[in-house]
């Protein structure tokens, strides 16, 4: 018979091999090609634990079969879930509890627990609330406002004067930049853009602080004159205006933003009075975001009175209130006023366009629910072909709807930092995702978790899969301990060992202390030891980092397998399983040998 050592480095040289073998026995196939065909049938705690073939086999995947007689138990750690601290699988000394709960999460997804995918429903989920959230923020309608009002008269500026003379223009231009125009003394801010940028010596450019010169820079009167709010430089000032004031918004696609574009367009000029703009929701959708207003939330009457009552009067509905995007909207649509000639003005024709335009862009506007049903479906339908990040980044569409669902623009992230925060995904605590500030990285790795799961990341379901693959190596570990009981603990420690973070882990759990403490030379009467004095001593002799580390683990598991055979010689060993969870056999070992181990520093 071979030794402890030979016979757990013949499965552990290749696990993968051996776990192969195990998935080849008849009846561990039969099991598992039932419960992989029925998982996804159960929606209900319900149906878990009456089924007993699936519940039996879910729970000796987390190495809990001795307890699967007790449903009621089960039952309550299920109900309760993972998500209180204070819940009862959480409360439970044991971890394999939580563990079992967090993979079959009835109390958090419900019907879906057992076909629930990080990069499936959460993401759908989450880029419909980035939506709300931002539409939502403190201030949005001012911003709102403020940038409808910047695209509509910034091209109207033909001069340094002009920019000075309309102090609301002027503010939402520095405000770009980093200045605010309510502390700066206007004659400064007349020097620096008469002075321009193309003179080192220009006031701006003698600043250290360079946010007088990049403003300087945007509204070059000196160089470009009257064109100077014509060119791309100041149109895209509310880029930087919106960024300024924290907002990173969902954005619908350039595809969508011009489709609406080109329907509005093309049909505005049909309409000739408040009943065509009213029967037209496209039409009155669009125009009401140009000004910040939601059609899908305000009742057509409040639509109607406040169009019909214009804005010439200052006592009409529009006017008389404190928020003025009603007013704004009003006085382009003022039928009241121009009549069917209303739809032929360019306050229709090209600044409610314009407005639209920028503002979906920014996302100021954000898209409507018809666009996220579309998008939302799209995405749904095609993700689960997504089996790379290579997959993920070439199609724009999921790419842009997976960083909107965490909060980030895909127009303004760089492609190279995205892949790094994939590729290193969220294991380790020093990598990409981890180390940034902004968590929304990590939210994302998290949801793509190619590094952890590969090409089944967006279809992986802990019920499923993984279930399947602990069960295997459940199974593993247990026909090795029915040959040698020591094989079965090393597998099992070896498996463990990467969660251990402290010593106190490993007393929570009869079969790693044995280990450890066979490893150490320490007899079993050891584990009746003050527990403190247990979790000090075994951090005197062991760096428990060193469980995280291939090479030394390896060095460790060697030192036990040998220390098991010494106490256990392969010709008497012990067969009974209840080596691994239950008391410890008590071994012989020499007095000197013991204090020949305990003055070891491993």
């Amino acid at each position: 018979m071979l030794s402890t050592y030979t016979s757990y480095q013949l499965i552990a040289k290749d696990i993968n091999k051996s776990i192969d073998q195990v998935e080849k026995q008849p009846t561990v196939d039969r099991d598992t090609q039932y419960y992989l065909a029925n998982i996804t049938k159960v929606k209900s705690i319900d149906d878990f634990v009456n089924n007993d073939r699936l519940f039996k086999y879910a729970m000796k995947a987390y190495g809990l079969e001795n307890m699967d007689y007790a449903k009621a138990f089960m039952v309550k750690a299920l109900k309760e879930g993972v998500s209180d601290p204070n819940s009862f699988a959480n409360k439970l000394t044991d971890k394999r509890y939580a563990q079992f709960v967090s993979a079959f999460n009835f109390a958090a997804n419900g019907a879906n627990a057992t076909s629930y995918n990080k990069a499936q429903q959460p993401v759908t989920s989450n880029y419909a609330l980035q939506i709300q959230i931002g539409a939502s923020k403190s201030g949005f309608s001012y911003y709102q406002s403020e940038t409808a009002y910047y695209v509509t008269n910034i091209s109207k500026v033909k001069s340094v004067d002009d920019l000075m003379g309309d102090p609301r223009l002027l503010t939402y231009a520095m405000a770009a930049f980093g200045l605010d125009a309510t502390t700066e003394p206007a004659a400064t801010v007349r020097a620096m853009l008469e002075g321009g940028v193309s003179d080192p010596n220009s006031p701006a450019n003698k600043l250290t602080d360079k946010s007088y010169a990049n403003f300087v820079s945007a509204f070059n009167f000196v160089q470009y004159g009257d064109q100077t709010t014509t060119r791309t430089d100041v149109q895209q000032v509310p880029n930087g205006y919106m960024t300024g004031a924290g907002l990173t918004l969902v954005k619908p696609s350039a595809q969508y933003i011009k489709g609406e574009a080109d329907y509005y367009a093309a049909n505005i000029s049909t309409v000739k009075s408040i009943d065509d703009l009213m029967a037209n929701k496209r039409l009155l959708t669009f125009a009401m975001a140009s000004y910040g207003l939601d059609a899908s939330t305000e009742t057509p009457q409040q639509i109607r009175t406040m169009l019909q009552g214009g804005v010439s009067d200052p006592n009409s509905p529009a006017n008389t209130l404190t928020d003025k995007r009603y007013a704004n909207f009003v006085t382009a649509f003022n039928f009241a006023q121009y009549g069917d000639q209303t739809t032929s003005r360019d306050a229709v024709q090209k600044d409610t366009l314009n407005i639209y335009t920028t503002e979906s862009a920014l996302g100021l506007i954000p898209p409507n629910a018809d666009y996220i049903k579309s998008e939302t479906a799209y995405y749904l339908a095609n993700v689960t072909n997504v089996k790379s990040i290579d997959d993920l980044m070439a199609n724009s569409r999921l790419y842009n709807y997976a960083l909107a669902s965490v909060g980030l623009d895909p127009a303004k992230e760089s492609k190279d930092l995205i892949r790094s925060v994939l590729t290193g995904g969220i294991r380790d605590p020093n990598s990409v995702a981890n180390k940034m500030t902004n968590k929304a990285y990590a939210g994302l790795a998290s949801a793509f978790n190619f590094e952890q799961y590969g090409e089944a990341a967006t279809t992986i379901n802990p019920a499923q899969q993984p279930t399947v693959d602990m069960y295997m190596r459940q199974t593993l570990e247990e026909d090795a301990g029915k040959t040698n009981e020591g094989v079965r603990l090393a597998l099992y420690f070896q498996r463990k060992a990467p969660d251990i973070s402290n010593w106190y882990d490993v007393l929570a759990d009869t079969a790693l202390a044995s280990v450890v403490r066979t490893a150490l030379g320490l007899p079993d009467s050891f584990a009746t030891a003050d527990i403190d004095k247990q979790a000090q001593l075994f951090g005197q002799k062991l760096n428990i980092a060193d469980f995280t580390d291939p090479v030394k683990l390896g060095k460790f598991l060697t030192r036990f397998t040998s220390m098991y055979e010494i106490n256990n010689p392969t010709s008497t060993a012990v067969t009974s399983i209840s080596v691994l969870f239950a008391k410890p056999v008590t071994s012989g070992i020499s007095t000197d040998l013991m204090m020949a181990m305990q003055k070891m520093k491993f």
